[in-house]
């Protein structure tokens, strides 16, 4: 997973790195790393995303119109 889909994850479901930290069950330093590309999203991670969000049609839609804004 890029740092882009994990940030835009957050931003979809609007929460603050605190609020997605608590979300995700680790701490709000790992969220700021991840988004800050210091730090990959490890499998761990990316399973309990998997866990609790489920990436609707919507959803990918959102992400497909932040990709090209930010080219």
């Amino acid at each position: 997973m890029e740092k882009e889909t994990f940030k835009a994850i957050r931003l979809y479901l609007g929460m603050s790195q605190l609020k997605y930290s608590e979300y995700l069950g680790v701490a709000q330093s790992t969220v700021s790393k991840i988004e800050a590309g210091n730090r990959g999203v490890s499998d761990v991670i990316r399973a309990k995303i998997a866990m609790k969000f489920e990436p609707t049609e919507e959803f990918m839609d959102y992400l497909e119109r932040s990709k090209k804004l930010a080219i």
